[in-house]
This record gives structure tokens, sequence and C-alpha cells, in this order.
């Protein structure tokens, strides 16, 4: 079965904390919801592909 929406790793910056925070996510409005309060910069999203669960 194959899913309809893909799923992506979204990866922002934290220039209050000087840390990147990586996130699994179907969109950036559902990855930035998992991330911490303080404003963060996107820094990158890359699509997962054929990863499947045994």
């Amino acid at each position: 079965m194959r899913n309809n929406r893909p799923c992506f790793v979204w990866r922002f910056f934290s220039c209050q904390q000087s840390t990147y925070h990586t996130v699994t996510a179907t969109s950036e409005r559902e990855a930035r919801a998992q991330l911490p309060d303080a404003p963060c910069l996107f820094a990158a999203r890359i699509r997962l592909e054929g990863v499947r669960h045994a």
C-alpha cells in the first residue's frame, strides 16, 4: 500500500540556541508544531523515499 502523503525530514536552525532541530513530518506546519517555542529558521527538507518497516 502506498501512502498518498509523502513524509519529509525537516531541519530548522535556532539562532538563539545555535542548534539544529530535526523532525519528521508531512508538512512544514506539522514540523514546526514539534519545535520548541524559540524562533527557528528553515534549513532543509529531505523527502523520505522507499522506507519500509518489517
